[in-house]
């Protein structure tokens, strides 16, 4: 049986998540507060790396404009960050996307089995 490969079960995890966060958001920008359908929002990260693709505090809604165009408005995404989680959880991001990390095929398969399953509770 042939193994999948890595780039094509990150994907799959991130396509999850992405979904989940921006559903579980209810389609409203974590920078600007835009509400609009949560089909139409992207998933934008404050850190960006593969390695940081999957870390929850890392990553929340965001309209095209925030993410795409502002470049994730990362002035008012830290701020954001700071005043919801603290500035403590946020240093330890910033310092936790200076470790290297690489994803198992095992880690990957947990995650896309954890957003399937955090989805269908959503729907």
């Amino acid at each position: 049986m042939k193994k999948p490969k890595l780039s094509t079960l990150h994907r799959k995890a991130w396509k999850l998540q992405s979904e989940w966060i921006r559903r579980s958001e209810n389609g409203v920008c974590f920078t600007c507060d835009r509400h609009e359908d949560w089909k139409s929002m992207q998933a934008g990260h404050y850190i960006h790396g593969k390695k940081m693709d999957f870390m929850p505090l890392n990553i929340h809604c965001q309209c095209p404009r925030c993410n795409k165009w502002l470049h994730g408005s990362s002035g008012i995404y830290a701020e954001r960050l700071i005043a919801k989680y603290g500035e403590h959880p946020v240093a330890q991001l910033r310092e936790s996307s200076k470790n290297e990390h690489k994803f198992t095929i095992s880690e990957l398969e947990e995650l896309i089995i954890k957003y399937t399953n955090l989805i269908a509770e959503i729907k």
